[in-house]
């Protein structure tokens, strides 16, 4: 299932983005990514808040305790900044979205659309069970082409935003799963 999602290496998740070559370039004129279809962290926000870590206290008033916890499965991929030496950390689970906690720390790993509690934005593009592979297409449509062939580790279509900071392309990514052409669940993507 979404377990393993932040552990495993994805082809269609680029670790670097190339860049066009420019005429020597000027005070106004720089090198420019060739899929300039990324997203800032900045840009997610998910049921309202910003995507960033909030203590397990605030988790539980907000959602309440989770359905399960998968104690010590967070192997790799971790989105929480914890010290080396740390115990694996766990996966809480409300429903199909999940939470990586780790001590009094905690981040969102992916959540599901299909029940209407949770919903997402990137910029102006909203992310909830109405949300179609059309909708996406309109705002990124380089990247909604690799959704148009079904992904080899899952059923359905699956397409991927990399991730920049400050205008650098980072190693994560927001992976976007439909099924049918319709959203169903949202992943943040980071490799071991």
């Amino acid at each position: 299932m979404l377990l393993l999602a932040g552990c495993q290496s994805s082809p269609a998740v680029p670790t670097e983005v190339p860049v066009t070559a420019v005429p020597a370039p000027s005070a106004s004129v720089a090198a420019v990514p060739v899929n300039p279809e990324h997203i800032e962290a900045s840009m997610v926000t998910v049921s309202g808040l910003p995507d960033e870590e909030v203590t397990t206290q605030q988790l539980i008033r907000q959602l309440g305790r989770p359905d399960s916890i998968a104690k010590g499965a967070v192997e790799c991929g971790s989105r929480l900044a914890v010290p080396k030496g740390s115990p694996n950390g766990d996966f809480w689970y409300y429903g199909k979205t999940m939470y990586e906690v780790s001590g009094t720390h905690a981040i969102l790993c992916s959540f599901n659309v299909t029940s209407g509690k949770f919903r997402g934005k990137v910029g102006k593009l909203v992310l909830n069970q109405n949300t179609t592979l059309e909708d996406v297409r309109r705002y990124f449509p380089e990247a909604a082409k690799e959704a148009d062939k079904p992904a080899t580790s899952r059923a359905g279509e699956e397409m991927s935003l990399p991730f920049f900071y400050n205008g650098v392309p980072m190693d994560e990514a927001l992976i976007l799963l439909f099924k049918g052409g319709r959203l169903q669940a949202v992943e943040f993507f980071s490799p071991c």
